[in-house]
């Protein structure tokens, strides 16, 4: 089931008249995101749910749940940065010794 994310003046509206609610359309969205992914990526969806709701559970309030959630995404898209980084590395490497082994030939 696909569920209309309502528009932020809404969202700002049941926050402050039902945080609960709010926080249970947060955990639904989220559920179906993993549910509707292909299958092959659910584990590590679940997994990063997780690792997300745990760090969430140690903030102080939705600011503090915010920056954490902010850090967690910087801190992954540096890795996947270097990741990157060094791919590019031994992709370059392996056509250099490519068009080098062409030239001799």
């Amino acid at each position: 089931m696909n569920v209309a994310m309502p528009d932020f003046d809404t969202l700002v509206a049941l926050h402050r008249q039902d945080p609960e609610a709010l926080e249970i359309f947060r955990r639904h969205l989220l559920r179906e995101a993993v549910d509707t992914a292909p299958a092959e990526h659910r584990p590590s969806l679940e997994k990063l749910l997780d690792r997300i709701e745990i760090a969430r559970s140690s903030a102080k309030d939705p600011t503090e749940a915010a920056v954490i959630a902010f850090r967690m995404m910087q801190d992954s898209m540096s890795r996947l940065n270097e990741s990157w980084d060094k791919a590019m590395y031994e992709v370059a490497g392996l056509q250099t010794t490519l068009l080098l082994d062409r030239m001799r030939h």
